[in-house]
């Protein structure tokens, strides 16, 4: 399994975990909640987490090129639903989920 996982700082992380949820589940199975969504994509799935000021995406998939298609829907949309607050996500890689402590 690979994955890719960005920490993003913003006082609206809840929102955006709650904007990208809800969209997505128009096309793929997704459930969320304030702190804790999930997104099952056909090239993986993406694990998002609020921490107080910050939202943690996680991606997963079997290979590179399916986790790089996710991240490019993820940034996509990032861009899409941040506007007012330019987001950029940057991803670091690794062979182990990350590791998440909540309050």
């Amino acid at each position: 399994m690979k994955y890719a996982i960005t920490y993003i700082e913003t006082e609206k992380a809840s929102k955006y975990l709650s904007v990208l949820c809800r969209h997505f589940s128009r096309k793929v199975a997704a459930t969320w909640n304030e702190a804790h969504g999930e997104i099952n994509f056909p090239v993986g799935r993406c694990m998002m987490i609020v921490n107080d000021n910050e939202l943690l995406i996680e991606c997963r998939s079997k290979d590179e090129e399916q986790l790089e298609k996710q991240q490019t829907i993820i940034d996509s949309h990032l861009h899409l639903f941040s506007r007012r607050e330019p987001i950029e996500a940057v991803w670091q890689y690794s062979t182990q989920p990350a590791r998440v402590v909540t309050n």
